[in-house]
């Protein structure tokens, strides 16, 4: 007689351990990886480009940007250092040139928020897992 409840307590807490973590996988909330292709690059009607594009990616530790800049043409993409500290999303690194352009900026599942001399600008993640 004591198999019976046993059996039916067993088979309910299966059921509910089941259905907890299908809960908490098809929550809705996105993975999150600081490495990526964030963009913002458009075309218009005259097939100018302009915007930019971020590939961002790590190598045992040290983190690196592949940067693309489109100012009517896609400008020759540029490899950078990237200061990045994980644990608060953040990232930092400057672009050469004349006068080097600093940015710093914010990773999150939708895309990077990065920041130029006060200006935001949204580049939206490209490529999920």
């Amino acid at each position: 007689m004591r198999f019976v409840p046993r059996s039916v307590l067993f088979c309910a807490l299966c059921l509910l351990a089941f259905s907890s973590a299908h809960a908490q996988k098809s929550s809705g909330q996105k993975t999150f990886h600081t490495e990526g292709v964030f963009s913002n690059i458009t075309a218009s009607e005259g097939g100018d480009y302009g915007g930019m594009q971020v590939y961002l990616t790590d190598s045992d530790g040290q983190f690196y940007a592949t940067v693309t800049i489109a100012q009517g043409v896609l400008l020759p993409p540029v490899l950078v250092k990237v200061k990045a500290n994980v644990e608060q999303r953040k990232i930092e690194f400057e672009l050469p040139g004349d006068g080097p352009r600093k940015f710093t900026g914010t990773v999150s599942a939708d895309g990077l928020t990065l920041t130029e001399g006060g200006e935001k600008i949204f580049l939206k993640r490209k490529c999920l897992d």
